[in-house]
C-alpha cells in the first residue's frame, strides 16, 4: 500500500513539473514574441546606421505645442524660432533614441496608457509627446511618456499596442526656447578695453583699461569730492559679457522704447558690441549689434606667446660595436646618409597673430532684429548707475553746540 501511494505521489509531482515546464516555455515564447513586436532589445535597430542622414526631428503634444529641429547647410535650427539650435542637445537626443533599449514590457491596455503617459498625443490633456525622426524617406516615430526615477522612461510605438519601460531617459519637451542655442556672448573680462554706459536715468560714465596688460579698469568721470569703489568692484563689470546666455527671444521693437539703457563694450582685438536694454516688470531684455574697429585692433596688436622651450633631446644610446665580419665576407654597406633637413620658412606676420575671436560674426548672423531676455543679475551688472560705482558720500561733520557763556 505504501509503495502504491509513493508511486501515485511521484506521478503527481512529475505531472506538476511538466505543467510548470510547459507554462515556462509558453511564457518565454510569449515574452520573446512580445519583445520582437517592439523591435527586440533596441527600440529602433535601424536608426543607428542612419544617424548621419537625419534631416529633421519633430516634437509635438496634443495641446498644440511643437518644436521642429531641421538640419540645414549651416547646421541645426529651430524652425519655429528661425534660430540656430543647440547642436549638442540635438545630437544627444538622436544618439539616445538610437541606443534606447527595453528594460521591461508594460501594458497593452489603452485604458492604462494614461498612467504611463503613453496615450495618443491627440488631446490637450494628454501627457505624451510624439517624437518623429526623419532620415531620407523613412520616419521613426515614438510616443514618449512619463519619466521613471530619472534613468528610464515609458514609451510606445504609435502603431503598436504594447508599451515599455526603456532607457536612457530623454528630454523631449516641445517648447522651442528649450532647443535654441542660448549662448549669446562669452567674452573674458580681461579682453575688455573700455565700457561706455549711458543709463536711461543718470549721468553717463566710462570704464577704461589703457593697456592689454593692465589689470584694473579706471572710472571717469569721478565727481568732485567722491571716490570710486574698489578695483574689484569696477572690474566685475567687464565680466558682464562672460557666459552671457539668454532665457528667451522675441522680435526687437522697431524703435528704441523710452527708458532704454545703452552700453558700448570695446575689446582690445577691435570687436565692438553696442547693447540697448530695458526692463519690463521683473524681466530684462537687450538687443545687441556688433562690428569690428580695425583702428582699435591695430592700436593693440596681440602676438602669440613665445614658443615654449623644447625639452632637451635625450642623449643617444651608444650603438653596440658591430660584430666582426667573418673572414672572407663582404664588408657591410655604410649607413645611408640622412636626408637633408627642410629649410626653415619664415613665418608670415599674419600667422603670428592669435586666431581672432569670431563673436562679432556670430552675432551678425544671429542677433539682427531680435531682443533677448537675459537674467536680471546680468542686466544689472552691465547697466550699473554711476552712483553705484562710487563710495557712499561722507556725511558732513556736525558742529558741537557752542558752550554757554559764563554768567549768562
Amino acid at each position: 500500500m505504501m509503495a502504491k501511494m509513493m508511486r501515485h505521489r511521484s506521478l503527481a509531482l512529475a505531472g506538476a513539473a511538466a505543467v510548470l515546464l510547459i507554462a515556462g516555455l509558453w511564457l518565454s515564447f510569449h515574452r520573446s514574441s512580445h519583445q520582437g513586436d517592439l523591435g527586440g532589445g533596441v527600440l529602433f535597430e535601424d536608426l543607428a546606421p542612419a544617424l548621419g542622414n537625419i534631416s529633421e526631428i519633430r516634437l509635438s503634444k496634443g495641446d498644440g505645442s511643437r518644436t521642429t529641429l531641421r538640419k540645414q547647410s549651416g547646421g541645426w535650427s529651430v524652425v519655429e524660432r528661425e534660430y540656430p539650435a543647440d547642436t549638442g542637445r540635438v545630437r544627444d537626443l538622436a544618439l539616445s533614441l538610437a541606443r534606447m533599449k527595453i528594460i521591461e514590457h508594460k501594458t497593452s491596455d489603452p485604458a492604462s496608457y494614461p498612467k504611463l503617459g503613453v496615450e495618443a498625443p491627440d488631446a490637450p490633456a494628454a501627457a505624451s509627446t510624439l517624437v518623429e525622426v526623419v532620415a531620407g524617406d523613412k520616419t521613426w516615430a515614438l510616443i514618449v511618456g512619463k519619466n521613471a526615477e530619472g534613468r528610464a522612461i515609458y514609451v510606445r510605438k504609435p502603431k503598436e499596442a504594447a508599451s515599455a519601460l526603456a532607457e536612457p531617459a530623454v528630454m523631449v519637451e516641445p517648447d522651442p526656447k528649450r532647443w535654441v542655442d542660448r549662448q549669446l556672448v562669452d567674452v573674458a573680462g580681461a579682453k575688455v578695453h573700455d565700457i561706455a554706459v549711458k543709463p536711461a536715468n543718470g549721468p553717463a560714465y566710462l570704464l577704461t583699461r589703457a593697456k592689454r596688460d593692465d589689470t584694473d579698469l579706471v572710472l571717469s568721470p569721478v565727481p568732485k569730492g567722491r571716490t570710486a569703489v574698489s578695483s574689484m568692484s569696477l572690474n566685475s563689470q567687464a565680466d558682464s559679457l562672460t557666459a552671457l546666455n539668454f532665457d528667451d527671444m522675441r522680435p526687437a521693437p522697431a524703435a528704441a522704447a523710452p527708458g532704454t539703457d545703452l552700453a558700448t563694450v570695446r575689446l582690445f582685438d577691435g570687436q565692438v558690441f553696442e547693447i540697448a536694454g530695458r526692463k519690463e516688470a521683473d524681466k530684462a531684455f537687450i538687443s545687441i549689434t556688433a562690428h569690428r574697429d580695425a583702428a582699435l585692433a591695430a592700436q593693440f596688436p596681440e602676438l602669440a606667446g613665445a614658443k615654449p622651450a623644447e625639452k632637451p633631446a635625450m642623449p643617444a644610446t651608444p650603438a653596440a660595436p658591430a660584430a666582426a665580419a667573418p673572414a672572407g665576407a663582404a664588408p657591410a654597406a655604410p649607413p645611408a646618409p640622412a636626408p637633408p633637413a627642410a629649410p626653415a620658412v619664415p613665418a608670415h606676420p599674419a600667422s603670428v597673430a592669435l586666431a581672432a575671436d569670431q563673436t562679432t560674426e556670430r552675432l551678425a548672423a544671429r542677433a539682427k532684429g531680435l531682443e533677448f531676455e537675459i537674467p536680471l543679475y546680468k542686466y544689472e551688472s552691465l547697466f550699473r548707475r554711476l552712483d553705484d560705482m562710487l563710495e557712499p558720500k561722507t556725511p558732513p561733520a556736525t558742529k558741537a553746540p557752542a558752550a554757554p557763556k559764563s554768567g549768562s
